[in-house]
């Protein structure tokens, strides 16, 4: 199985008329190409996690993940509905469950027995809109841990959620939201080798003004995609739900113009595509309270 990185820039958002002591504004469109195909590009491949199953012979597409950990628990996060909406529903925690395929950082390849692995649904959908839709996949397997631990990266769920909320959940924070659509999954049949190719898509933007909000106890993020036309963009969102979306805060050096990643936090997950038209997309994301502390409470 491969992966290709992929990158598509957002509408240029709005920004303040006055920028506070030490910050500079950007539009997308004035964001240098080394940073956004050198840099941000690569930045995250390491928690990223294409899904997939084989059943019966059979492989099949299920959305995206993040790699987490949550006090003593390793696995991926993800939307509900990525497991659930298939059919037969995807089975794990016993000897005649699903195989589960993973794609990890630089195409590595993970392959999952289902009684490695135990599905914790975090928050069942009352709704396709609003879920609240979010599961996490743990890791039982030391062996199998060991390989995770090996190819990628695991964002801790454990720190600060007050201050993350404070430095990457308000107005003007660039943000990333990323994914495997599927349109762009590809099987490729050579002799007895079959290979999956997908791409990791970034899809960059910022936090505007009433992009979050609460509903029902959760909160939301919603943000919008914006390209133009281009034969590589999805012409459906389907495959990026379960996608992190990650709150990043950018550093341009004085001496020669570049811009660099300072820190980042995971600041939500996606779990819907709101709309599809024309140019231009909106993605609906789980932030900052529901991912960090909501969606755990009923965990033990």
């Amino acid at each position: 199985m491969e992966d290709a990185n992929q990158h598509q820039t957002s509408r240029p958002p709005s920004v303040p008329a006055q920028s506070p002591p030490n910050k500079v504004y950007m539009t997308g469109g004035e964001m240098p190409k080394t940073f956004l195909y050198d840099v941000l590009m690569k930045a995250f491949t390491c928690y990223s996690v294409a899904l997939g199953r084989a059943r019966d012979g059979l492989f099949s597409s299920l959305g995206t993940g993040v790699l987490v950990r949550r006090g003593k628990r390793f696995g991926i996060l993800t939307a509900y509905h990525c497991l659930h909406s298939c059919s037969p529903a995807v089975q794990l925690g016993s000897d005649h469950g699903d195989t589960l395929w993973l794609i990890l950082n630089r195409g590595r390849t993970v392959v999952v027995q289902a009684r490695e692995a135990l599905e914790h649904p975090l928050a069942k959908p009352h709704s396709a809109e609003f879920g609240p839709d979010l599961s996490f996949i743990e890791i039982l397997s030391i062996e199998r841990l060991g390989t995770f631990n090996a190819v990628g990266s695991f964002w801790s769920l454990d720190r600060s959620r007050p201050q993350i909320m404070q430095n990457f959940g308000i107005p003007y924070t660039p943000i990333a939201s990323i994914g495997y659509p599927e349109v762009h999954y590809n099987t490729i049949k050579d002799g007895n080798v079959v290979r999956h190719q997908v791409r990791h898509m970034v899809y960059q933007n910022a936090i505007q003004t009433g992009d979050v909000f609460e509903k029902d106890g959760w909160d939301y993020l919603d943000t919008t995609i914006w390209y133009p036309g281009s034969p590589d963009l999805p012409s459906s969102f389907a495959g990026v739900s379960g996608g992190p979306v990650w709150g990043m805060e950018l550093r341009k050096h004085k001496s020669d113009g570049h811009i660099s990643i300072e820190k980042y936090a995971l600041i939500g997950i996606t779990f819907y595509e709101i709309y599809r038209k024309g140019d231009e997309g909106r993605l609906r994301a789980h932030f900052i309270n529901s991912v960090y502390d909501l969606a755990w409470r009923n965990l033990g």
